[in-house]
């Protein structure tokens, strides 16, 4: 079961949501479905899916006020949906997952938008997440009132 395979499919799901205006339900349903008949149910960590999905929804908020403050002349609405959903994620992973590596968390970032994004991606959600980096303490501990 792999943790960066969830992240993938989380990126799917938040990316259906945007895209078709799904409820997270229907849309994790779908990336499950498809999933399961591209690689087999158990190929990626669901329940790390599950913990990505329902933080990145419960913080969505905060975590887009986050990235429009360190995302330069862009609003996280006009970004790309794969940019806007990689940087949720991390940002989310950056914020709330004190446990995992700061280094991971940026290094499975560009490695999705390498995958999915645009040949612009992982040179801006990098250049995003290293100016968050610099402030993580404050981001968490303003995350507990979740005001800006």
């Amino acid at each position: 079961m792999s943790r960066h395979m969830a992240r993938e499919r989380a990126l799917q799901t938040l990316f259906q949501m945007d895209i078709n205006q799904m409820e997270s339900e229907q849309a994790a349903a779908y990336t499950q479905t498809v999933v399961s008949e591209a690689v087999g149910e158990n190929a990626y960590d669901r329940p790390y899916f599950n913990l990505l999905l329902n933080g990145v929804l419960k913080h969505q908020t905060y975590i887009d006020a986050v990235l429009n403050q360190y995302s330069e002349d862009w609003l996280v609405s006009r970004m790309p949906g794969v940019d806007r959903n990689v940087l949720r994620i991390s940002a989310y992973e950056l914020i709330y997952e004190h446990d995992l590596p700061v280094a991971v968390a940026i290094d499975e970032a560009v490695s999705l938008c390498k995958d999915y994004g645009t040949e612009h991606s992982a040179k801006f959600v990098n250049g995003v997440l290293s100016g968050l980096l610099k402030d993580i303490p404050l981001l968490r501990e303003r995350s507990l009132g979740s005001s800006l």
